[in-house]
């Protein structure tokens, strides 16, 4: 019995070697021309029925994953090792958790708004994926009691607990994507229909804004100096071209007082900024009283509101849930929804200043990782300032940490499809559009070339959750995807040069090249002749910054660069 079962098992194993090598000698078959080589196979037809059953992806696990293993690194280093990339890049990918290609990954780098994947973590961490943010309409008690004719001898109080999403209907409708947001108009009739139950139609005093939940006078950081450099948070051309509005935890309409109707980046610049968006937010409501019949007579004003036991409320309204709100901020690269995030982790911390904010992040960055940080910098919450930095490894860590399944990665932009990457898809095989022709010194041959060998993309029902890092001096791209046979990937790029995007432009040849790498997963094997060209040595889990050849990590070099 013993010699019948290892004769079954020898001709099961027989047979499974004749599968895998009859699947070999078919992709030879289909590009016989090709030159020896790990390359990329021809298009696939139009339409498959079904897996052919001499197929690598028949052969059970054991012997199709280490090809699926090589052939993702040899694709993943492709990407690094294009002309267009700079020296000061790093990359990180991971399957299922355990490195497939670490080069430069701890090198810190400043990462453009993969800030918000940090801030993103930290927030949902510290106050939940349902959390909610209000905004409270209140009357005085003794007010209320003094009423007569219909007329209240008081004050609103209008109380900001920072929703960074408040918005009337005519800001949000700009948009044509379905965004969340708060509507401030249904606070508004809330009021009026206590109002009237009260019998009260006329209001001697004024609307008052409370802003006291972010009480420091901080509305934006182009004026906070960084020592010892000299240098401000913000470059001062992001507030003046509208990158990012000014805060308050009682913010409307990310705090602009008009806008127009279009949301393009040259629109953008059109947005007029309310100097005080907590008044111009009671001036707001005062109007929305009014033309629901309900007469306020003194102008709209500032101030705190008493004690709750001696307030009444008129009503309240409800956010979004957080994780649809950083959904929206992850999705559209929201600079303004990022930098309230901050504000309010440092009031549930020690206090909304910027510099608490920043230090409760970094503090809890650190327990998440359970390690420090040499070299991390947080100075923001949105990515605008060129003081962060991030490396790609720590990206990498919080989205494998999250899960593809979590708020955070399913808030992320998906390829092809939505926010910021809806027109960004993976560079397809000699894709020549991907790089301008004179793009950092990369003909468009090169471009092709470095492109060219990035596999089959069988793309259909395959999700990438990304999130892009943009500014002049810095393009950046990290996320999740699912692929078909189940793996999980997890990746990270970060590049700085000088004035890397006005040469590569957005969505490059770097970015689309990460993403063609991500939609192939799984490879099978090549159409090389596997014998005469053995699959390449996988990167080992310790080879944390496998350089290219004669090249070395230029940490000092900073860049800067105007957000575009």
């Amino acid at each position: 019995m013993t010699l019948m079962r290892r004769v079954l098992v020898l001709v099961l194993l027989v047979a499974l070697a004749t599968a895998a090598l009859s699947s070999y000698i078919q992709a030879l078959r289909i590009d016989s021309d090709s030159a020896p080589g790990w390359i990329a196979e021809s298009a696939a037809p139009d339409k498959v029925l079904s897996t052919p059953l001499l197929s690598v992806r028949r052969t059970p696990g054991w012997l199709s994953d280490p090809v699926t293993e090589a052939r993702l690194f040899e694709q993943i280093r492709a990407v690094a090792d294009m002309p267009a990339a700079p020296p000061q890049t790093c990359i990180a990918m991971y399957r299922n958790g355990e490195p497939v290609l670490r080069r430069q990954a701890e090198q810190p780098l400043i990462p453009a708004s993969l800030m918000k994947i940090v801030t993103a973590m930290v927030i949902l961490e510290i106050a939940g994926p349902d959390a909610v943010f209000t905004t409270e309409a209140f009357v005085r008690f003794d007010d209320l009691n003094a009423a007569q004719g219909g007329i209240l001898p008081g004050n609103i109080f209008l109380v900001g607990r920072g929703d960074p999403v408040l918005s009337t209907p005519s800001y949000i409708l700009r948009f044509s994507d379905d965004r969340a947001h708060t509507d401030f108009t249904l606070l508004a009739d809330q009021a009026v229909a206590r109002l009237r139950n009260l019998g009260i139609t006329r209001v001697d005093g004024a609307v008052l804004a409370d802003e006291t939940r972010f009480p420091e006078a901080e509305r934006n950081y182009a004026n906070q100096i960084v020592q010892p450099s000299g240098e401000p948070i913000w470059k001062q051309s992001y507030v003046n071209s509208n990158q990012v509005g000014p805060l308050s935890a009682l913010l409307l309409n990310d705090g602009y007082v008009s806008f127009p109707a279009s949301t393009d980046s040259v629109s953008r610049r059109q947005n007029q900024r309310a100097d005080d968006p907590a008044l111009h937010t009671a001036e707001v409501f005062d109007a929305l009283l009014s033309g629901r019949n309900v007469v306020v007579t003194a102008p709209a004003s500032k101030a705190a509101a008493p004690a709750r036991d001696e307030l009444y409320s008129l009503g309240v309204v409800e956010s979004p849930t957080l994780s649809e709100i950083v959904t929206r901020m992850l999705r559209y690269s929201d600079n303004t929804t990022a930098e309230m995030l901050l504000k309010d982790i440092g009031r549930r911390f020690s206090g909304s200043a910027r510099s608490g904010a920043v230090s409760d992040v970094t503090e809890l960055l650190q327990r998440r990782l359970n390690a420090s940080t040499p070299g991390i910098v947080i100075s923001d919450g949105s990515g605008l300032s060129t003081h962060n930095r991030l490396s790609c490894d720590l990206v990498a860590q919080l989205l494998l940490a999250a899960g593809p399944d979590s708020p955070l990665v399913q808030g992320l932009a998906v390829v092809g499809e939505s926010g910021t990457l809806s027109n960004c898809e993976a560079a397809g095989i000699s894709d020549a559009s991907v790089l301008p022709p004179t793009a950092a010194g990369v003909s468009e041959s090169e471009a092709d070339e470095s492109v060219g060998d990035l596999g089959d993309l069988d793309s259909d029902n395959l999700r990438v959750w990304a999130k892009t890092g943009t500014l002049n001096d810095v393009s950046a791209l990290a996320g999740v995807t699912v692929a078909r046979n189940g793996d999980v990937l997890t990746f990270a790029l970060i590049s700085n040069r000088q004035d890397l995007i006005f040469d590569l432009g957005v969505c490059n040849v770097l970015q689309r090249g990460l993403i063609a790498v991500a939609e192939g997963h799984p490879y099978g094997p090549s159409s090389a002749d596997t014998a005469l060209h053995p699959l390449p040595a996988l990167a080992s889990a310790a080879d944390n910054s496998a350089e290219p050849d004669g090249a070395e990590p230029d940490a000092d070099r900073e860049a800067e660069g105007d957000s575009q």
